[in-house]
């Protein structure tokens, strides 16, 4: 009996050592992190995660016009002699309808000293007076261009686990706020062994949640967030910024000419003849009989005006419309604007209006429809300006509605396809052939202009930017 008992406990021991055995290997394979895991200071992950975990200034930039500190509320601030304790951000509508008060005058802010800042990094610091707080100012970027991505937030909490030279977790570090996130990212070394506890969440700018559950997933919508939003870091408070949402649209659609520059002198002459085409994408082909051009364009209203931004390089006469400018008013059919100088005085006038042939808007007719009607005709092909229509002399096309393009030229046949699409906002063209000398038109073309009787498409090179146009007339 007593060596049954033994036994019995001999038998205990051995399945109790093979227990913790396997445990003791799982716990090792469960928490030994993969290399691509593993945070590594200098790499591209942990900068977008400190960036992110910045400290955004630009909510209170009405006061300061620094978009990288903020300022420690309550502070008691003087305009125009009348002192005004700030409590809370609420308060700062007080200062700006102060400021909006009269359009003309001075609107000038001064603090009454001490007071404390909490910089970009989350290190507070009390300022003693006005030199002190001016020469932080000029540290930070001009125009408010700061590191931080305001665009996309961490969901807290959520944890790391370091991990010691055995692979096994010696530690698990929980985050509460970005403060924490970023005091440890800042702390971080080398040679430590870090790795996020996955999966975590992060929060757009539209309150959309996204679950990540590795680095390199967390770099990606990182990086695709950054330009999602407005991070209203100029001095505009509570973002009073402008729509350009209508003022694009009417502007990508359908043509352009100048019908008014006045610089100083009435130098309309200078742009007769000359047709404008804006692009989604931030192109403006200019082109008249004998020159094509391409320029850029740029909306924006971050300071509370539309503006329309035109650049030309040094091409004449187009570089005199190298400009912001200020839009006065605009519709479906005009665009007019000016542009003032340093003393806030109009200079400039500049007005857009549409050409004869294009209304633009939802009336044009659609290229699909007017395509499948009847026989068409090459009345102009220009290649990077050189005018090759000769190429294409007696050749007749005729579009399908499958898709399919039928071009004859007495006993010769050519067979293509053809289709519209739109791409990033832009309407497309697309041409493809197999034979010579119609691959020559192989290409996703900018729908210029449609008639019932007329199709002007362009295309401009993405390395050289030269530009090639098609006309196709109905027969």
């Amino acid at each position: 009996m007593k060596d049954i008992k033994i036994d019995l406990i001999m038998l205990f021991v051995f399945f109790t050592l093979l227990a913790v055995s396997a445990c003791q290997k799982e716990v090792n394979e469960i928490t030994e992190p993969p290399p691509e895991e593993v945070l590594d200071p200098d790499s591209a992950v942990v900068s977008l995660i400190r960036q992110t975990t910045l400290l955004d200034g630009s909510g209170d930039n009405i006061l300061d016009g620094s978009s990288c500190i903020k300022i420690v509320l309550p502070v008691t601030v003087e305009i125009k002699g009348i002192e005004i304790i700030l409590d809370s951000e609420e308060d700062f509508e007080i200062i700006e309808e102060i400021f909006d008060e009269f359009e003309n005058d001075i609107d000038e802010l001064s603090f009454l000293f001490p007071i404390s800042i909490v910089l970009a990094d989350h290190t507070e610091l009390r300022i003693e007076n006005e030199d002190e707080l001016e020469d932080i100012i000029k540290d930070c970027v001009e125009n408010g261009d700061d590191d931080d991505i305001e665009c996309i937030d961490f969901k807290y909490p959520f944890s790391v686990s370091v991990f010691n030279t055995n692979n096994q977790v010696a530690d698990v570090i929980t985050f509460e706020n970005d403060k924490q996130l970023h005091d440890f990212l800042e702390a971080l070394e080398k040679e430590d062994l870090v790795a996020i506890n996955f999966p975590i969440t992060l929060i757009l700018s539209d309150s959309t949640e996204i679950v990540v559950n590795s680095n390199d997933a967390l770099e990606d919508v990182i990086e695709d967030a950054i330009d999602d939003c407005d991070e209203d870091d100029d001095n505009d408070h509570n973002d009073d910024d402008a729509d350009d949402t209508e003022l694009r649209k009417v502007l990508i659609d359908g043509k352009w000419v100048i019908t008014q520059f006045f610089d100083g002198a009435d130098e309309t002459s200078l742009f007769e003849n000359f047709t404008f085409k804006f692009n989604e994408n931030g192109t403006v082909v200019v082109w008249n009989d004998s020159k094509e051009l391409v320029g850029e364009w740029e909306s924006d209203g971050d300071d509370g005006t539309l503006e329309l931004e035109l650049d030309f390089d040094d091409d004449s006469p187009f570089d005199e419309l190298n400009e912001d400018w200020d839009l006065i008013e605009f519709d479906g059919s005009i665009i007019r604007l000016k542009h003032k100088d340093d003393n806030d005085d109009v200079v400039d006038l500049l007005t857009f209006e549409r050409p004869s042939n294009d209304g633009g808007g939802d009336d044009s007719p659609s290229l699909s429809e007017v395509i499948i009607q009847g026989e068409w005709e090459v009345a102009k092909y220009l290649d990077s300006g050189e005018n090759e229509t000769s190429d294409f002399n007696d050749f007749v096309l005729v579009f399908k509605e499958n898709g399919t393009i039928v071009v004859t030229k007495g006993d010769d046949t050519i067979e293509g396809t053809w289709s519209v699409k739109t791409d990033d906002g832009v309407k497309k063209f697309v041409l493809n052939f197999e034979n010579v000398p119609f691959n020559e038109f192989n290409d996703d073309w900018d729908i210029v202009s449609v008639t019932e009787t007329r199709v002007e498409v362009r295309d401009v090179s993405g390395g050289d930017n030269s530009v090639d146009t098609l006309v196709l007339e109905r027969k």
